[in-house]
């Protein structure tokens, strides 16, 4: 008895051990991307559901939606702007440190250059 009592302790912090180290991403972000042009900012809003994401990127020029997946701390999504008349595909791929993330951004395969993003602090009551 005490041996299976055991294994199912084991078992049960087993599975809950992942959970406790995944970080959510859930809510706004600033972000940043290095572009041939100069540096962009833009807002992003996160949603999380297991390890599949979604949410929103808010540019100056349009508000555009995302997908990706989050596993530990690493994070990619996409995302395709209007560049040219053309649809062009953005892929970030990053690492979350506490509230932060640093990484890289894919212009379709073109050109890659830096990507980070810092949280939005919630607001107080």
């Amino acid at each position: 008895m005490r041996t299976i009592a055991i294994a199912l302790l084991f078992a049960l912090s087993a599975a809950i051990a992942p959970a406790a180290h995944a970080q959510s991403i859930a809510g706004e972000w600033d972000a940043s991307i290095n572009t041939p042009g100069g540096a962009r900012p833009y807002k992003i809003t996160f949603i999380v559901k297991g390890d599949s994401l979604s949410g929103v990127v808010k540019r100056s020029a349009g508000d555009v939606p995302l997908i990706g997946i989050i596993k530990g701390d690493a994070v990619a999504f996409n995302y395709t702007v209007e560049y040219n008349g053309n649809g062009l595909t953005l892929t970030v791929h990053a690492k979350i440190v506490g509230d932060d993330m640093t990484g890289t951004v894919d212009f379709g395969g073109q050109a890659e250059d830096s990507f980070s993003a810092k949280r939005v602090a919630k607001a107080k009551p």
